[in-house]
C-alpha cells in the first residue's frame, strides 16, 4: 500500500464550506493543521515540510501573495493549492487573486483534489504537476486534456432545455456513456440508468421535489444535480432530497465524468467522497 501524502492545511478548517474536503483528508491523507502560518512554521518545524500546502480561505483578504511567498521560500518543492469558499467566488473579477497556486473553489474540491492525491482514482488531469509559473489560463487548459474516467451505462438526463440535454449528452459520450433526456413533464420512460443528471437553477426550495421524484424513479440509480450559484444551502437540500452529489454550473467536462465514474455501485474505493455535512 503506498504511503498516503502529506498535506498542510492552513486556515480555518472548521467553516463549514470545506467540511467534506477536510474530512476526506483526514482520512486519506497525513494531515497537519495550523490556523495562520505561525502555527505552520512550527508544525514545520516538528513534521517536516509537506508534499502539498493547501490554503482554506473562507473570505478575501484573509492571506497575501506575501504569505504564499514565505510559505514557498520555507518549502519550495510542495505544491501550493488554494481551496476558496463561496465569498471568494467574484474575486477573480474584483480582487487580487494569487499568482503560482492552483486555486479551487470549495464545491470542485472532489473531482479536482482527489485525483491528484490518488492518481488510481481514475481521471486527473495533472495540473498539480505543472510549474508554478503556468498561469490560470495554462492550468485550465491542462484541465480540459484529460485523461478523463470512463465507463458504460445510461445516463438520465432531466433538463428544462433540450439544448441543454445535448450538451450534457455529449459530455457523457466523452466518457463513453449512452443518454436520454428527461424532460421538464418527466416524460423519460427509461429504465436501468446508471446514473441521472438534473440541472436546477438553484435557490428554490421547491426544486427538491424534482431530485426526490427523480431519486425514486430510477432508484438505485444516484442523482447527480448541476445547480447555477451553487450553495452550501442549497447542496444539503438537495442532499437531503436524495441527491448523491451536487456540481456547479459551468463545469468541466472532466469533473462531471470524475463524479459519473464514483458514483457506479460497488466501486469500493478510497475515492469515495463523504458526505458530512446535510
Amino acid at each position: 500500500m503506498p504511503p498516503r501524502p502529506s498535506v498542510l492545511l492552513i486556515g480555518d478548517r472548521q467553516h463549514s464550506d470545506f467540511a467534506d474536503a477536510v474530512l476526506w483528508l483526514q482520512q486519506h491523507c497525513q494531515l497537519q493543521v495550523a490556523a495562520d502560518l505561525d502555527a505552520a512554521n512550527q508544525v514545520m518545524d516538528q513534521s517536516g515540510l509537506p508534499q502539498v500546502v493547501l490554503f482554506v480561505q473562507s473570505r478575501p483578504g484573509q492571506f497575501a501573495q506575501a504569505d504564499i511567498e514565505t510559505i514557498h521560500a520555507r518549502s519550495p518543492l510542495s505544491r501550493l493549492v488554494v481551496l476558496l469558499g463561496s465569498w471568494c467566488e467574484g474575486e477573480m473579477r474584483t480582487g487580487k487573486p494569487w499568482s503560482g497556486v492552483v486555486r479551487i473553489y470549495w464545491h470542485q474540491w472532489a473531482a479536482r483534489i482527489i485525483p491528484e492525491l490518488m492518481p488510481a482514482s481514475a481521471g486527473g488531469g495533472g495540473v498539480w504537476r505543472l510549474p508554478r509559473t503556468a498561469s490560470g489560463t495554462e492550468q485550465f487548459a491542462q484541465a480540459t486534456e484529460g485523461p478523463w474516467p470512463s465507463g458504460q451505462g445510461l445516463v438520465v438526463i432531466h433538463t428544462r432545455l433540450f439544448c441543454d440535454y445535448q450538451a450534457l449528452s455529449d459530455a457523457c459520450q466523452a466518457g463513453g456513456y449512452s443518454s436520454t433526456w428527461d424532460g421538464p413533464d418527466h416524460s423519460s420512460f427509461a429504465d436501468g440508468a446508471s446514473c441521472v443528471l438534473c440541472t436546477l437553477i438553484g435557490g428554490d426550495p421547491t426544486e427538491t421535489a424534482v431530485v426526490t421524484r427523480l431519486a425514486n424513479r430510477h432508484a438505485p440509480a444516484p442523482v447527480i444535480v448541476l445547480l447555477d450559484f451553487l450553495r452550501c444551502d442549497d447542496r444539503r437540500r438537495m442532499l437531503d432530497a436524495g441527491a448523491a452529489a451536487t456540481l456547479a454550473k459551468p463545469l468541466l467536462v472532466g469533473d462531471l465524468l470524475w463524479h459519473i465514474h464514483q458514483q457506479r455501485p460497488g466501486l469500493g474505493t478510497a475515492a469515495v467522497v463523504p458526505s458530512s455535512v446535510r
